[in-house]
């Protein structure tokens, strides 16, 4: 069974390019565009992944992973956090660690839009392996 990932973002260009790169790599992927929705349709269905954009609207990227883990149906599901940000503020690395993928005190992975393909793949690899 192909892994399922429900992906949350309101930018259209990250949103299609982003699931093309997922779906080329075999991913089944559903799109949501703002937190509420991905809401809504995490609670219709069960997925492998959560990949949240931290700034959605409605309901924002860590406060969506916070209702979804509340969820027993969801609870160990992984999430990982797609950003503009610095990462170094969300996670409290230091900003000589600017690396494009990086975990804060709680063990969340947080990942930078602009990071490559592989590297995505490679976070979204490493969060399923859990």
């Amino acid at each position: 069974m192909k892994t399922r990932i429900l992906f949350a973002d309101d930018e259209p260009d990250i949103m299609a390019t982003i699931k093309l790169l997922l779906e080329v790599h075999g991913f089944v992927v559903t799109s949501a565009y703002d937190g509420d929705e991905a809401y809504a349709l995490a609670q219709e269905d069960k997925y492998d992944l959560f990949l949240l954009d931290v700034l959605l609207p409605k309901t924002l990227g860590d406060d969506l992973g916070k209702l979804l883990q509340r969820n027993p149906r969801n609870a160990k599901t992984p999430i990982i956090f797609l950003t503009n940000l610095p990462l170094e503020a969300l996670t409290g690395t230091p900003d000589s660690q600017k690396m494009p993928i990086q975990r804060d005190a709680k063990g969340s992975l947080y990942v930078r839009k602009n990071c490559s393909d592989e590297e995505l793949i490679a976070a979204i690899k490493f969060a399923l392996k859990k």
